[in-house]
């Protein structure tokens, strides 16, 4: 069964009260409502999709991000950090300069369907690289 862009964003809604105060928890917990499984802190999972063969690697182009994400592709942004890096699920979203996502954040309160401009410092932007898979 595949899974659309609006169900993703309806795992996000369903996940996000549980796991706001958690960006890797948050992103596993979408990731196993779709059936992918992830393990460890943000910048683990970081590491594991650079490295799988599943994912698909989109590099820092947040455009390819919003149309990956808006055509039904489960779409995580990250950026590793000393000591914690930082995820979210990006989901559907009209063009525009940053990509829709949902997040928790350690210590706060994370977004829900906000552009990623609230996620990471203006300076952090261009380095946060995007992942998808079908």
């Amino acid at each position: 069964m595949a899974i659309t862009a609006d169900q993703i964003i309806s795992f996000c809604e369903s996940e996000w009260d549980a796991w706001k105060s958690d960006c890797s928890g948050f992103v596993k917990a979408v990731a196993k409502d779709i059936g992918v499984s992830l393990t460890g802190q943000a910048n683990s999972i970081i590491d594991f999709l650079d490295s799988s063969a599943m994912w698909e690697n989109l590099g820092a182009d947040s455009q390819k991000a919003i149309k990956y994400a808006s055509q039904g592709y489960f779409v995580i942004g990250g950026l590793k950090s000393t000591p914690n890096g930082h995820v979210v699920v990006v989901v559907k979203s009209p063009p525009q300069n940053y990509p829709v996502a949902y997040w928790g954040r350690l210590g706060g309160t994370g977004r829900k369907n906000a552009t990623i401009n609230w996620s990471w410092s203006h300076a952090d932007l261009p380095n946060v690289h995007f992942y998808a898979v079908k």
